[in-house]
């Protein structure tokens, strides 16, 4: 038994053999559709239709939408790329959440999702760890580390998701527009950073 899915853009189409299809699959294709249609065009049977498969398929390897829609996210969270490890803690934070910003621009509605807590997902553990690690080194304690994160992460999530709304509404009548989103999202991050500079309990290691 074959699947085939049509591909819009006029690329070569997959076709899936029966037991070919795995979680990561489903989950890319996932992607696809948040990249082209949004987050909330996400659902077990839009999936199916990206994949060229029955939807019943897709259920084998996801239990159900909340679990499509938290993998989805936390894939998104995956292509946030790290900085590399020899630049100042203040240049490695501010390299990361730009980065960030970049990633979730990309998949409309993820950031909103994202602001709900989800615990024990790769990514969102894998990011975590990688910003206590930049401020662990740096001379911040745990408390300060994690709210540091919390604080950060309003900021992205409330700058992208600001940013996509403004996209959406342009053109309608007295919507506000800005040419200089990126360059305010800087701003907010340098505010803050400039802000944690004093909160260091320990020195840092040397290098």
């Amino acid at each position: 038994m074959m699947a085939q899915r049509t591909d819009p853009e006029g690329a070569e189409a997959r076709t899936w053999r029966y037991g070919e299809l795995t979680r990561d699959d489903v989950v890319a294709a996932g992607l696809r559709l948040t990249r082209r249609s949004g987050f909330a065009k996400l659902s077990m049977r839009n999936l199916a239709a990206e994949l060229g498969s029955p939807s019943m398929n897709a259920y084998y390897y996801i239990s159900d939408k909340q679990q499509l829609v938290d993998l989805v996210g936390d894939a998104v969270l995956g292509e946030v790329a790290f900085p590399p490890a020899g630049l100042s803690w203040e240049r490695r934070l501010t390299l990361l959440f730009e980065g960030g910003r970049e990633v979730l621009l990309r998949y409309p509605g993820v950031a909103q999702h994202l602001l709900r807590r989800m615990e024990g997902l790769p990514n969102e553990t894998r990011l975590y760890r990688a910003i206590t690690e930049i401020l662990g080194a740096a001379g911040f304690d745990r408390e300060v580390s994690d709210r540091t994160q919390r604080v950060f992460a309003y900021l992205l999530f409330g700058a992208v998701t600001s940013e996509l709304a403004t996209m959406e509404a342009a053109g309608q009548r007295a919507a506000m527009t800005f040419s200089d989103d990126e360059e305010v999202f800087k701003f907010g991050l340098g505010l803050l950073v400039d802000g944690l500079r004093p909160l260091r309990s320990s020195t840092p290691p040397p290098l």
